[in-house]
């Protein structure tokens, strides 16, 4: 099981890497396939520092708990993946955004996986 845990966390470090890389070389089609435009000015200055720090924080925490097999890592991605679920469904619930389920159900099962590998870690 902990080597099931290993691989699927490593996949989502993979799959971090690949965004992050995504929004920093080409931040218009990161964007998009997040279902927004890339905005302009300021804002854009804001959008893409903001998403670009966001998965690579997410990527770097991953990839630190995986390599070194040190589950403070994992605990910190967890925390943040699962932070953006839960400030998802604020972001529905409180500001008319529209709900995005599937995203919110990524993000759990993201973060639970982290979460799992971590706990199987800490139990060493």
């Amino acid at each position: 099981m902990t080597t099931t845990l290993r691989v699927f966390s490593a996949l989502l470090g993979v799959i971090f890497t690949a965004i992050f890389l995504l929004w920093l070389l080409e931040p218009g089609r990161a964007a998009e396939a997040l279902g927004m435009p890339l905005l302009e000015g300021v804002a854009r200055n804001t959008q893409v520092g903001d998403f670009t720090a966001f998965f690579f924080a997410l990527a770097a925490f991953i990839g630190l708990g995986v390599v070194r097999q040190q589950p403070t890592w994992l605990w910190s991605a967890s925390l943040v993946l699962g932070a953006a679920a839960v400030f998802r469904l604020s972001a529905a619930a409180m500001h008319d955004a529209t709900l995005v389920l599937s995203s919110v159900i990524i993000e759990g099962v993201g973060a639970a996986i982290l979460l799992a590998y971590a706990s199987r870690l800490e139990r060493r």
